[in-house]
Formats: C-alpha cells, structure tokens, sequence
C-alpha cells in the first residue's frame, strides 16, 4: 500500500512539473510585450530587470523543486533488476541545479555571454542541467528495461526521448544566435517534459502495478 502511494505521489509530481513548466513560459510570453518565443531564449522570461520576474521566478523554483522528489519517487517506483542510482541522481541533480540557476544566477538582457559573472554562470549551470537530464532519461531506460512490469516499450520510450533530446541540444547550441533560437530551447524542453508525462500518467494509470 506505501508502494502504491508513492507511485501515485510520483506520478502526480510528474505532471506536475510539465505544467509548472509550461504555466511559466506562456504566462511569461503572454505578460511580455514584444516577446517571441521563436526568436527569443526562454531564461529572457527571467532575465536580470525582467517583467514579471518575481510571478515567473515562483513558478520556475517550483517546477525546479519538484524534480526532486520526483527523482527519488523514481527511484522506487522504477526499481528494475539492475537497480541503479544513475537515473535518480541526475534527475534530482537538475532539480538542485535549476533551484540554484533561479534563485541566484538570472541570465544579464538580453541573455548576452560575458557581461557579468553572474549571467554568465547562468550558462555555466543551465547547459549541464540539460545534458543531467537527457542521461538520466537514458538511465532510467536501463530500469525500466529491466523491470517486467514496465515492459520494453517504456523502456524504447526512453531511449528514443534521449536521442531526439541530444539532436535538438546540438541544434540549439550550434544555432544559439540564430531567430530559431527560442523554438529549439522549447522543443529540446519539450523532449523531456514529454517523458515526464508519459511516466506520471503511466504511474497514475497503475500501468507499473506490478514494479518490485
């Protein structure tokens, strides 16, 4: 019965987070004037001096937050014979790095490289917090392989998120200064803000009923 909480509680975390996520950004773009969401970088929305910050901020700390617990409801909902803590603790990690970026590290205007020490660590974290996430969804392919009550299918779910994931991470960073810039740092959070959805209704729906 505990088990069956703490998938439910996961699951629920699991959602959660995608729609914390995507509440921050269109309220951020919406309240905005001017902003585009092709042409302009998601961290603009909380950018030093930026409208909203603090509302948008709030939101953001909480879809950061909540990773966190998500990551250790993983961890045992998701317990395949392997039993490895590479997946939990990437995923968890994020959640710590994306707390620390929005209460402490705002990008400067602009989202400009090299103006201050602050904005610029700002970069510093935001790229490995991307990449702690497209490997933890990696790793957790390797549990959910090997956990028969999942199955193979969440299991290529996975792997197929991580490689479509690390395609667009390439893009977005070859294309940095592009006018696509904001569309590929969208559809590279929308890479994994997907797996989270399918892992928390997956959850929800009892579909891992059987996860040791």
């Amino acid at each position: 019965m505990a088990r069956r909480g703490v998938r439910v509680a996961t699951g629920l975390c699991g959602l959660a987070v995608v729609a914390l996520f995507v509440a921050a950004d269109l309220t951020g773009s919406a309240l905005r004037h001017g902003y585009s969401m092709i042409s302009q970088p998601i961290s603009e929305l909380v950018e030093t001096g930026a409208p909203n910050k603090p509302f948008i901020d709030a939101l953001l700390l909480a879809y950061h937050g909540l990773l966190i617990p998500f990551a250790l409801g993983l961890h045992v909902s998701v317990a395949g014979a392997r039993g490895d803590r590479e997946g939990p603790a990437l995923l968890a990690l994020a959640g710590a790095l994306g707390v620390l970026l929005t209460l402490f590290f705002p990008c400067d205007p602009g989202c400009a490289p090299l103006v201050s020490l602050r904005g610029t660590l700002h970069i510093v974290i935001a790229v490995p917090m991307g990449l702690a996430i497209l490997f933890a969804i990696l790793a957790f392919a390797r549990r959910l392989a090997a956990a028969p009550a999942w199955g193979a299918r969440y299991a290529r779910h996975a792997r197929i998120s991580f490689a479509v994931g690390m395609a667009l991470a390439v893009l977005t960073v070859a294309l940095a200064e592009s006018a696509w810039v904001g569309l590929l740092e969208r559809l590279l959070t929308a890479s994994y803000l997907q797996w989270y959805a399918v892992i928390g209704l997956a959850l929800l729906r009892g579909a891992a009923g059987r996860t040791a």
